[in-house]
């Protein structure tokens, strides 16, 4: 083959290529492309990326799978979507669905606060792909998946955000070891892992903190920290308790049977535990006030402040 064959060879390879990619770049705009755009949306994918990347699993649990309680119960989430979906004059319950994850603040549970991340947008930017794929999985949970229905909703969700994020630095020099050491130190007026477990360490009296960095931002424990009834974690609400001898006690309710309930109290910087016998209880009702002591941001240094929120936002 001479020279000249050669070269005509290789442009007219050239401008098939070119002329494939422009064909699978427009049916990707479109929409179109022999159904290239379900490609990984699948319920065992969707499975993955929710105990996973999704980071769904930090605040949700599944049954006896997971045991967070940050957000509610998925557990036959399906039937109760269509429910939801009746009650709120919605089309279906894949709607339901769709537009919690797009909006998470438009439909809250009741019992529960607004702490939902949209997980299109930073830190968790999940890809419209994954969201699509965990929506399939969700149909599973008390129903059936139906990919074919769930792709008609492919242009409700966003795409990750492309949008380049700064990331959060404090105001003064802070090493999360640090902030770590001052999260377990017990010599310290005040001791973030006497409530709060974070990879099996610390005491589980407040929520797990296991991953919360993946899922929230920097202000958000800035916020917890300094203003902690501003939102309080559903199941983690303080009980305002009066027996029957006029004795008054606030904390959390670590567990109660027939005869008895187990309350957490916070003592002078410690937590103990008081059991109270039914029968002498003369009133117990929900606290809007956090167990979580109010004054943390004056029982540490600036630097220990800022050390333990930079140790929170490393917890991917």
């Amino acid at each position: 083959m001479n020279k000249s064959m050669l070269k005509i060879t290789a442009f007219g390879v050239a401008v098939i290529g070119f002329y494939i990619y422009i064909t699978m770049y427009v049916a990707g705009l479109s929409g179109t492309g022999g159904g290239e755009s379900a490609v990984g949306v699948s319920p065992e994918a969707g499975e993955k990326i929710f105990w996973g990347d999704g980071q769904c699993s930090t605040c949700h649990k599944i049954g006896s799978s997971g045991s967070a309680t940050r957000g509610p119960d998925q557990d036959g989430l399906s039937g109760r979507a269509e429910e939801r979906a009746k009650e709120l004059g919605l089309p279906s319950g894949l709607d339901y669905l769709v537009e919690s994850i797009v909006e998470p603040e438009k439909y809250i549970v009741k019992g529960y606060d607004k702490i939902m991340p949209k997980v299109f947008d930073p830190p968790i930017m999940l890809s419209r792909e994954k969201i699509l794929a965990v929506l399939a999985y969700l149909q599973t949970l008390g129903g059936e998946p139906d990919i074919g229905a769930l792709m008609k909703y492919k242009d409700k969700i966003p795409e990750a955000s492309k949008k380049k994020v700064k990331p959060w630095l404090p105001p003064m020099v802070v090493d999360a070891k640090e902030g770590e050491k001052v999260f377990f130190d017990e010599t310290r007026p005040v001791t973030c892992g006497k409530c709060h477990v974070v990879n099996g360490k610390g005491k589980k009296v407040g929520p797990e903190l296991t991953g919360i960095g993946a899922i929230q931002t920097p202000e958000y424990f800035l916020e917890s920290i300094l203003k902690p009834s501003a939102k309080i974690v559903k199941g983690y609400e303080t009980m305002y308790v009066i027996t029957t001898d006029g004795i008054p006690y606030n904390g959390l309710i670590k567990s109660e049977t027939e005869e008895e309930i187990i309350l957490l109290k916070e003592e002078s910087g410690e937590i103990e535990e008081v059991a109270i016998a039914k029968s002498d209880i003369q009133e117990m009702k929900k606290q809007d006030v956090s167990i979580m002591p109010g004054n943390i941001g004056e029982l540490l240094s600036v630097q220990d402040f800022y050390g333990i929120v930079s140790f929170l936002q490393s917890l991917k």
